[in-house]
Parts: C-alpha cells; sequence; structure tokens
C-alpha cells in the first residue's frame, strides 16, 4: 500500500478514537431533513387500468438508461436523474406506489458524495469503486467518521486512491479493519451495506419489489 495510504489508514484509526460525532449520515433514514423537493407525481387519470407486466417495466428501466450519455453500468446514480423514469412507468399504466421511499434512498445531486463524484477526479475514482463489491457503501461509512469528507476527498484527488477502499472491500485484512472501525460510535456496520441505492442494478431490485409487492407475485409463488 503506498506510503500516503499507510498515512491516511493511520488516521482513520486515530480519528475513530478521538472523535466520536458524526459528520454524515450513511443511512437515508437517519439523515432526518431532506431540503430537496420530491418530484411531483402526476395524479391517476379516473379508471382502472391493468399495470403493464414485469418484463415491460423492466425493459423501460433498461432502456432509460441506453438512453444516458456517457452512462457505464455500474455508474453512481442520483436522484434527479431517476424521478423523469417514474413518469415514463406512469406513462405505462404504474404508478409506482414506493416511489417516494425509493427516491429518498437515492443520493441528491447536492449531497457531498455526489459532488465528489461528479468532478473529472471524481469520476475516474467511482468508475473504480463501482467494480469493487460495496465500494460506494464503504465510502459513506468513511463519511459518517471524523474526517471522512476530507479523506474521501484526498482519496479521489490523490493517485491510486482508490486502493484503499479496493482493500477494506476486497482484502481479509481490509474486513478486519471494518470490524475494528465498527466499534466507534461512527462507524457502526462499517462493514456491512447501507439503505442507499447507488447504481441501477439495484434500483431495478427496488422497483421489481415493489412490482411484486404491488400486483402480490410474490404471495402466489408461495
Amino acid at each position: 500500500m503506498p506510503f500516503f495510504l499507510n498515512q491516511r489508514f493511520s488516521g482513520l484509526i486515530i480519528a475513530v478514537l478521538v472523535l466520536t460525532t458524526p459528520v454524515f449520515a450513511a443511512d437515508p433514514k437517519k439523515k432526518g431533513q431532506e431540503k430537496e423537493a420530491l418530484p411531483e407525481i402526476v395524479p391517476e387519470t379516473p379508471g382502472s387500468k391493468e399495470m403493464p407486466p414485469l418484463e415491460e417495466v423492466l425493459t423501460i428501466v433498461q432502456n432509460y438508461f441506453t438512453g444516458w450519455k456517457g452512462y457505464q453500468p455500474g455508474d453512481f446514480i442520483t436522484r434527479n436523474k431517476i424521478k423523469p423514469l417514474f413518469r415514463q412507468l406512469q406513462k405505462a399504466d404504474w404508478t409506482v406506489k414506493e416511489e417516494k421511499n425509493i427516491l429518498k434512498r437515492i443520493h441528491a445531486e447536492t449531497d457531498y458524495l455526489s459532488r465528489q463524484l461528479s468532478t473529472p477526479k471524481g469520476l475516474k475514482f467511482m468508475r473504480r469503486v463501482s467494480r469493487m463489491p460495496g465500494g460506494y457503501d464503504r465510502l459513506d461509512r468513511l463519511m459518517a467518521m471524523p474526517y471522512g469528507k476530507r479523506n474521501i476527498r484526498d482519496f479521489i484527488n490523490s493517485p491510486g486512491g482508490f486502493t484503499m477502499i479496493e482493500y477494506m472491500t476486497t482484502t481479509k485484512g481490509g474486513k478486519n479493519l471494518g470490524k475494528y472501525l465498527s466499534q466507534a460510535k461512527t462507524g457502526k456496520g462499517f462493514n456491512q451495506p447501507t439503505s442507499y441505492i447507488y447504481t441501477e442494478t439495484e434500483l431495478i431490485q427496488a422497483i421489481k419489489q415493489a412490482y411484486e409487492t404491488e400486483t402480490g407475485q410474490k404471495k402466489k409463488k408461495r
């Protein structure tokens, strides 16, 4: 591991032992206040309409992402970019009851992590982290800790900064570090996923779950 990462690694541990005041919530339901307005949901037209089949819903979602300029699978998604998708689903005769809850689980464009990952260096860093299991979750967990935002910024702006996240997500030593950090007040559940939706794949899972809940498909399968 590069020397600067060893220094940063030590700094993370020292910060955990000295400071315990949260600076960022790694779980969206703990944030409490959200200033950004949620999208206006278009009222349903009178009359009962049959929901589109799940295959059609998934096709709409996949085509929506295909139309994004410069998009790559695994890219970090943000709330405003996803809002129009629900209007497309509504036009296809499905008003998603879980829309607000799903959108709350997606980072707003104004969130610190969203802004950092949207810079030129942040984009390169994001593409690296997107290939790591739970990489985005670790970034959120780090931000909840003392000096977390500064650490994330330094990782993004330093050559090879992504290797710290790689270490945390793919090595035994990294998992042990996560267990150690979990002992701190601001590091609880460090190795565990957050409640955020970060990618297209995770969004599809949430939409599919919402669809199955509304149609009762899960009960039928049983």
